[in-house]
């Protein structure tokens, strides 16, 4: 006999009640698992992230700005559209 059918089997034998605690506690240990995998993904992506601001880093990807504050104001000024007047 299998673990499934002998869950299934105790389970029969317990009141509706029971059965439902039961379940209760099923879903709380299905939500235990996917919070642990989230944290892991998280802890993962987190990781990445990391490795690939260092790599930025080491290519010197941003070495040409000097005042990041100007840099960011230039960035963001509106560009004249073609076909539009301003």
């Amino acid at each position: 006999m299998t673990l499934a059918e002998q869950i299934q089997q105790q389970l029969s034998t317990l009141p509706p009640d029971k059965q439902n605690e039961v379940l209760d506690f099923v879903t709380f240990l299905q939500k235990q698992i996917q919070a642990s995998r989230s944290t892991t993904d998280e802890a993962k992506s987190r990781e990445r992230l990391k490795k690939a601001f260092e790599a930025l880093a080491e290519m010197g990807t941003f070495s040409d700005i000097t005042d990041p504050v100007e840099w960011q104001r230039q960035i963001r000024k509106d560009k004249p559209l073609f076909g539009r007047e301003e």
